[in-house]
């Protein structure tokens, strides 16, 4: 039988471990032995592995790097031990660290296969980073060049780019489908529950933006969409731990003072429990982000039902047709934004949960993932 390991360092601290977990046990019914290591275990299931420590907060930068290499090294002895011969590595940007996890697969005879999320870092680069962005551009193509048995990204946006930096990976490419929530095991409270949990008022129509705060999200432009809006009964629900912006400082600069009693910040990691009371409360879930290349809050919120508006990025695209399972509008305009929320709040005719849902079924299924890699996951 074919042996696999996946490692995954971001588990729980940016909700990859819904995304692991179901890859590991798709992989396995489909007969590719798998063992996931990551920063978190899962009951009854010793194909799941915590080698890696969740809690970072208050830990030093050296700490933390040395709990990192810490965990690095115990994965490897699971896979040495188990006989891996395929080693499934979540790539975001290319960097030192992903290299010498990559390297280190190779000195163990492993073939590689990178799950592309981000091509590129997706923040705007500073002139004060320039020697850092050299370097990570360096690595970039040489993992990509040399280090790949074959590659997955989960948009054709992102293929097309990925093949701009790497051409040689044309024939060792695939185009995945991000899987879809549809059987988050929680139990769901009804939207009235949640909405009294979270104190929004009955009558208003709750937006949520959903995720890790940073500056290629575009919260920003949501802010100041809801000033143009100027609704009383429109309310903004932020909920997510932020990484290089202060959203409250946002709100008291950008939001005008009347309005800024409509949005209801929480900053922190946000658990399954209140994920789940949050996307049950709102009626939409905002995507302004300014770039992606693929979004898993996104698929959430089409698994929930929720109509999603999100920027016209072409990741998104991909997802969304305008109208029919949700709304785009011109990204990084507020002002279409704006019109787009209002829109919605007067539709009649606002997408259908079939309309969300059918999609979701046909062409996000994990098992479906599963069979698309399984080729490249032979002997």
């Amino acid at each position: 039988m074919t042996k696999s390991a996946i490692l995954d360092y971001v588990g729980r601290k940016a909700g990859m471990d819904y995304f692991s977990v179901r890859m590991h046990r798709e992989l396995c019914k489909i007969g590719v032995s798998n063992t996931l290591y990551t920063n978190f275990e899962v009951p009854h299931d010793p194909g799941v592995r915590q080698v890696f420590s969740f809690d970072s907060a208050g830990v030093s930068k050296a700490k933390a790097t040395l709990r990192y290499a810490l965990g690095i090294l115990r994965a490897f002895q699971g896979i040495r031990r188990e006989g891996s011969q395929h080693f499934i590595f979540h790539y975001f940007k290319g960097g030192l660290r992903e290299a010498l996890v990559l390297e280190l697969a190779r000195w163990h005879g492993q073939r590689i296969h990178l799950l592309v999320h981000d091509v590129e870092r997706l923040d705007q680069s500073t002139p004060q980073n320039w020697l850092k962005d050299l370097i990570d551009n360096f690595l970039r193509r040489r993992i990509l060049g040399r280090g790949c048995h074959h590659a997955y990204t989960f948009s054709q946006a992102a293929a097309d780019e990925l093949l701009h930096h790497a051409p040689g990976l044309k024939d060792r490419l695939t185009v995945l489908r991000h899987g879809h929530f549809l059987d988050l095991p929680l139990p769901v409270p009804t939207q009235a529950q949640a909405r009294q949990e979270l104190q929004i008022k009955e009558g208003t129509m709750a937006l949520l933006f959903f995720g890790q705060i940073k500056e290629s999200k575009g919260l920003d432009i949501l802010l100041e969409a809801m000033n143009l809006v100027h609704d009383p009964d429109i309310h903004l629900i932020i909920a997510g731990s932020a990484r290089d912006v202060d959203p409250q400082d946002l709100i008291q600069s950008l939001v005008e003072p009347s309005v800024q009693n409509q949005i209801h910040l929480h900053n922190r990691y946000i658990s399954d429990q209140e994920r789940d009371a949050l996307f049950k409360a709102c009626d939409a879930l905002v995507i302004p982000y300014r770039r992606i290349y693929n979004s898993g809050v996104l698929m959430m919120g089409l698994s929930y039902g929720k109509t999603v508006i999100a920027s016209d990025l072409p990741a998104n695209c991909e997802i969304i047709q305008n109208g029919v399972n949700g709304y785009l509008f011109e990204g990084g305009n507020p002002s279409d934004l704006a019109q787009n929320i209002l829109g919605l709040k007067n539709a009649s005719n606002r997408p259908t949960f079939e309309a969300i849902m059918n999609p979701l079924r046909a062409q996000h299924s994990w098992d479906l993932m599963a069979q698309q890699m399984k080729p490249f996951l032979g002997h």
